[in-house]
Formats: structure tokens, C-alpha cells, sequence
């Protein structure tokens, strides 16, 4: 018998096979539950600096995406993952695993889409909080995405041509932090250790994807966290992504770069609880 929302019901053994493919990890005991989604070319370690800084007693749920991390590469399937529709699927599937309901996802940048496709799929969905995100990479007419298509596709040979080297250039342009080194050394250490095909892979996903149109279906409360500087999400495309969802707000932080949760973790913490303040009550 098919659930509320119409997905098939999981059986126990399906259930621990999804969360152990997915190396899930749940942490206390507090509902609702906050999900953190890593983005692309890291994995859920890279919340290891804000989870200490999260609400206390609140359960946290962290799983690395297929194909990053410790996911079990023998469920990767190219056809599945080729957009970004297998990865909400995952999500979708993940919460009805852990049996969640109204909770709360943390996704950093490309997650923020895979977060919000999945609220389409499932009720299980309180809010949104998204971190740097964008419905469209790309330049497209008069809208700003931040990347022409011949960016990426350079991107996506360098990759394939020198993957070490893609990491090395990659991670300080992103982390945008010259003055402090240990954080720019552990994201190329995150690039470098995953498996360079499916991150390719994962990357034309995320690149090339478009999901504006979306936008006005989702109808759970949304925040939209954006540095105040981002060479991968310009302001403009945040501004879009934030008017383009009905119940959503833009909040712009006071740091920059794409990784505020790893080099500011204090102002993401506080924005986070404040919205969850503004939309739990």
C-alpha cells in the first residue's frame, strides 16, 4: 500500500540498505529534524565546523550523496544521477526511511535544488534553509547565472585531464579565504579524495542544470543564505532564486566565498536559528 504522498512503502531491509548505502548518521533526539546536504565535490564531513553550533537537542541527519563521501559506490548508477532528479529521489526516499516529517533541510549549494525537488515529491518537508544556492549556473539571456557554458565545459576538461590539479586551482577561488590557508588545504583534500568520473559527473549535473521553472511549486517556508560575495552564485541569481519561490526570504551574510558553513560558521549558525524560531513556532 502506497504512502500519503503516493511513494511505495520501504521495506526494513530496504530501509537499512538506503541509510547504509548512503552512510547516514543520525545524531540525538529532538524533532523536527534538521537534514544536512552536502554539495558537489564534498561530503557530509564538511559540516563538521557547524553541527557543534546547531540547536541542541535537535536530531541531525547527515548522509553523503551517491557517489561522494562514504556512499557505497556499487549503488551508483550513471542514467540515475545524470540529473538532479535522482539525487531528490534519494532524499525523498531517505526521509520516508527515517520515518521524518516536518523537517528542516540545511543543503549547500546544489543540494539547495535537490532539496527543493524533493519537497515536490514528499510532505515530509517542513522549510528550506538553503546555503548558496541556484536554480541555473549558467548565463541565460538576462538572467545572471554567473557561468557561460564555455566555463563549464573547461571546467569539465580539466577535470578529466588533470583531476588533482582541477582541485588545487578550484578550491581557493571558491573558499575566497587567502588568509587562512587550513581552510583552503581542507577543501582541496575533499575535492581530491572523491572519485574523479563520478564527480565529473556530478558537476556537468549540477553545472548544467535548470530548474527555474520549479520555483513557484515549492510552498514550504525557504530561507536563502548567500555571502555577500560568491564567484559561484552572483547575488543576482540568489535575489532570483529567493523571488521566485512563493514563501522565501533572502538573507545576505557578512563573510564571502561558497563555503560560509566551513569558514563562518557562527553567522550560518545564527541565521539558522533564527528562521527556525520564525517558521517552528
Amino acid at each position: 500500500m502506497p504512502q500519503p504522498d503516493g511513494r511505495p512503502v520501504q521495506s526494513f531491509d530496504q530501509k537499512n540498505t538506503l541509510l547504509e548505502a548512503h552512510a547516514a548518521r543520525v545524531n540525538g533526539a529532538g524533532d523536527p529534524a534538521l537534514v544536512l546536504l552536502h554539495g558537489f565535490g564534498t561530503d557530509q564531513t564538511i559540516w563538521g565546523a557547524l553541527t557543534p553550533r546547531l540547536p541542541p537537542a535537535r536530531r541531525i541527519v547527515l548522509y553523503d550523496h551517491m557517489g561522494s563521501g562514504a556512499s557505497n559506490l556499487a549503488h551508483y548508477d550513471p542514467a540515475r544521477y545524470a540529473t538532479l532528479e535522482g539525487y531528490a529521489d534519494d532524499l525523498a526516499d531517505i526521509l520516508e526511511a527515517l520515518d521524518l516529517r516536518d523537517a528542516t533541510m540545511v543543503a549547500h549549494s546544489v543540494s539547495g535544488m535537490i532539496a527543493l525537488l524533493a519537497s515536490l515529491r514528499t510532505d515530509r518537508i517542513g522549510r528550506l534553509i538553503m546555503i548558496g544556492a541556484s536554480s541555473r549556473y549558467l548565463n541565460d539571456g538576462d538572467y545572471e547565472g554567473g557561468f557561460e557554458r564555455a566555463d563549464v565545459e573547461q571546467l569539465l576538461d580539466l577535470m578529466a585531464l588533470d583531476f588533482q590539479g582541477w582541485a588545487r586551482t578550484l578550491a581557493p577561488q571558491v573558499m575566497d579565504q587567502p588568509e587562512r590557508p587550513g581552510l583552503i588545504q581542507e577543501l582541496v583534500y575533499s575535492f581530491s579524495r572523491s572519485n574523479p568520473e563520478i564527480t565529473r559527473g556530478f558537476a556537468r549535473a549540477t553545472f548544467m542544470s535548470d530548474h527555474r521553472s520549479a520555483l513557484g511549486a515549492c510552498r514550504v517556508p525557504t530561507l536563502v543564505l548567500q555571502a555577500s560575495a560568491d564567484m559561484v552564485v552572483p547575488l543576482a541569481a540568489a535575489r532570483f532564486l529567493a523571488d521566485g519561490i512563493p514563501n522565501a526570504r533572502l538573507e545576505i551574510m557578512a563573510t564571502r566565498g561558497h563555503y560560509p558553513h566551513l569558514s563562518a560558521p557562527d553567522i550560518v549558525a545564527e541565521a539558522i536559528a533564527r528562521f527556525l524560531a520564525e517558521t517552528e513556532a
